[in-house]
């Protein structure tokens, strides 16, 4: 029979807890995760889809009472305004969702190759939707004619989000704008330079003409120090002849771009340098 928890033989003494650490090993904890960055979701991912990203990239001071990402600065509000938009490689839509709110999109559509960050995206979205007051819901619907009528669909219910592979083209070729921050190391590096330029040309047909393509390239020192993720990837990177600085000429002189231009790079003090990143806006002619 078995015997009565109060009568069993106690457990054995824990082992002592080890010593908090200091506020000042704290603070060099911190920022040994920032200049590494966060852990992908597996350690044989290698597709750039970290876990809590958001959480490792600091915000700054902005117009806004909350601290702000630091490449909204950088950004026309105009591009995306009652715009169909497209975000590649959106994680978990944290800052996809920051973009729909401030510039109000007709539609945004966030993409990613991650199936789990599609959904915590969407998830994200619920909660944002169970924050929004009704009165601003009701304050954005038309009224003609005593019948009321929806207009664009106010925040965040213009935002949507998909699993899809970029380097395998899509079909829609009706987008304003299409954005692509922090991802195209990871397309590089799965990928190669055949791959990349695939989704240069995918993005190129999948604007409007006169569309906008704004992307965030990582630096060629962020390729190195992701050489040695996979066996795949290292043999990947001794291939790679394109660099990214040679991104703003090969999408004008190979993939067709009307012009391509640096925004800015943001270079706030809070900001790891590995985050310094700039970021181009490329324009589709209007006759293409």
């Amino acid at each position: 029979m078995e015997e009565h928890p109060l009568l069993q033989a106690a457990p054995a003494a824990a082992a002592p807890a080890p010593a908090a650490a200091t506020d000042e090993e704290k603070r060099e904890r911190k920022k040994r995760r920032r200049e590494t960055g966060p852990p992908p979701v597996s350690s044989d991912v290698s597709l750039g889809n970290h876990q809590r990203y958001y959480g490792y990239r600091p915000r700054v001071p902005g117009a806004e009472p909350r601290r702000a990402d630091a490449r909204l600065r950088f950004l026309d509000a105009t591009w995306w305004n009652n715009k169909k938009a497209k975000d590649v490689g959106c994680n978990d839509g944290t800052f996809s969702l920051e973009i729909a709110r401030r510039f109000e999109p007709r539609m945004l559509i966030g993409v990613d190759a991650d199936a789990g960050l599609i959904r915590a995206a969407t998830a994200l979205v619920a909660r944002r939707a169970r924050e929004v007051d009704p009165d601003q819901l009701l304050a954005k619907t038309e009224v003609k004619k005593g019948v009321a009528r929806k207009g664009p669909l106010p925040f965040p219910h213009n935002c949507f989000f998909e699993a899809e592979d970029v380097t395998c083209g899509g079909g829609d070729h009706s987008f304003d704008v299409i954005s692509a921050f922090s991802v195209t190391k990871w397309i590089h590096l799965n990928h190669g330079d055949e791959g990349l330029l695939k989704f240069f040309r995918g993005v190129y047909d999948s604007l409007r003409p006169g569309g906008r393509f704004v992307f965030e390239p990582q630096q060629w020192k962020s390729y190195q120090n992701r050489r040695r993720a996979s066996e795949a990837i290292k043999a990947t990177f001794k291939s790679i002849q394109v660099k990214p600085a040679d991104f703003p000429r090969v999408l004008v002189d190979d993939v067709g771009f009307a012009s391509c231009e640096l925004l800015g790079t943001p270079d706030d003090e809070a900001l790891p340098e590995g985050f310094r990143r700039p970021i181009f806006c490329a324009v589709k002619g209007p006759g293409a």
